[in-house]
């Protein structure tokens, strides 16, 4: 009941929160089979987050067992399908309950229930899949030595972060064909370690046609500029729909990457010159490269601009509080880049219900028309986010120069990759 409930409140929250949101391959998430998610890790935990709200089935999570210690927590944490796995610095004495984890595992994926589960072991925020840990095969194996009938299935999941804002961001998730367990599961019985590094290996590349996959990292600051002209190419000028079920964006900048993969050293290196240099050439003639993204102001935005002044800054007040609430904790609190944003979105949301939940409280005290106030609360705070969706993808500056570097950027790209 509270996960269903939580799943349409954080999906509402998440289409705020996200500039967009671009889910392909659902089809594949089976209703009538066990299926473990196999899932690459760049963020805190945004990503079960995203894939319990958008997946077409109820997602149970193995998540680190350190934040069962908080008994307060606990309850809510088991409510939402939460299973924990102990981690060496966390004892010796809670690495001995992860056979009970493992049998919990065992026992959802019997009942034809799906888990999620984070193969690469750790997060980091970069563009690129990281060597598999052995666990998804183990529990995929050990489900079958306990009931060999199951159809079970490994799905591989790419989730990918297009830019390293805390907010406004777009993430794009592309589900894969799903590997049969059972059909390696003969060699497991004559082999185990050669059964799970096979299927290891095999869930690895059938992983990578979902992630951005950038092999050299330090060419990352020349990628992330080239691949400005592959989301202009495929950009919604429109600021809804949020939610975009397509594989044709992920596919490009995937595409993109391999481009990057299959350089020389030599060529990887006049690139990432060539870029640098062009960026400094026009850092006093646009104020971001990112506004290559950004459409021309026209009468239909400037008249939203205008008119949608004065409630979005009602908007605005009315939700300053629980907002900058959130800024202020998420840079006091959080060190990990990897969980800045993950952080930002769930005590900003938590905090803004805290907010309704008084303004209704106080409204009924008062014995004021609470089913208006609170109304009133929710739509302005709606407008204020479209009002900013409007006003942040709107070129205001000297759109010649953006078509400038756009064009040199072109040409770069043009001469080099494929």
């Amino acid at each position: 009941m509270l996960y269903q409930f939580l799943k349409i409140l954080v999906r509402l929250a998440l289409k705020v929160f996200f500039k967009r949101i671009y889910i392909s391959g659902l089809e594949h998430i089976k209703s009538d089979r066990p299926q473990l998610i196999a899932s690459n890790h760049p963020s805190g935990f945004l990503e079960p987050l995203i894939m319990a709200c958008f997946f077409p089935k109820s997602l149970h999570f193995l998540v680190r067992g350190d934040i069962f210690d908080k008994k307060w927590l606990r309850p809510l944490l088991l409510s939402t399908h939460q299973i924990p796995v102990f981690r060496f610095k966390d004892g010796f004495s809670k690495l001995r309950e992860n056979p009970h984890s493992m049998d919990a595992s065992s026992q959802i994926l019997s009942e034809n229930k799906n888990l999620l589960i984070f193969v690469e072991g750790s997060t980091q925020s970069i563009k690129k899949l990281r060597p598999l840990q052995k666990g998804i095969a183990r529990i995929g194996f050990q489900a079958l030595d306990k009931n060999p009938d199951i159809n079970l299935e490994i799905v591989p999941v790419g989730i990918n972060f297009t830019f390293s804002s805390l907010f406004n961001d777009e993430v794009m998730l592309k589900v894969g064909k799903p590997i049969s367990v059972q059909s390696y599961y003969d060699q497991y019985k004559e082999d185990k370690n050669h059964a799970i590094d096979h299927i290891l290996q095999d869930t690895y590349q059938a992983m990578l046609p979902n992630v951005i996959h950038l092999e050299d990292q330090t060419q990352l600051p020349a990628f992330e500029e080239l691949v400005l002209l592959t989301r202009k190419s495929h950009l919604i000028p429109n600021p809804l729909p949020i939610y975009v079920n397509s594989e044709v964006r992920t596919d490009a900048e995937i595409k993109l990457a391999n481009g990057f993969n299959i350089l020389d050293t030599a060529t990887r290196r006049s690139i990432d010159e060539q870029v640098r240099k062009l960026k400094i050439s026009f850092a006093n003639k646009i104020q971001s490269t990112s506004d290559i993204l950004k459409s021309k102001l026209n009468f239909i935005r400037g008249f939203i601009l205008i008119i949608g002044f004065l409630p979005a800054m009602i908007g605005l007040l009315c939700h300053i509080l629980p907002i900058a609430g959130g800024w202020v904790f998420m840079r006091a609190k959080v060190k990990q880049r990897e969980f800045k944003s993950s952080l930002l979105f769930v005590v900003t949301l938590v905090l803004i219900l805290i907010q309704y939940i008084l303004v209704f409280t106080v409204a009924l005290l008062l014995h004021a028309s609470w089913w208006i106030i609170l109304p009133i609360f929710i739509i302005s705070g709606l407008w204020t986010r479209f009002y900013h969706r409007i006003w942040s993808t709107t070129m205001f500056s000297n759109s010649k120069n953006i078509e400038d570097y756009s064009s040199a950027l072109n040409n770069i790209q043009y001469t080099y990759l494929p």
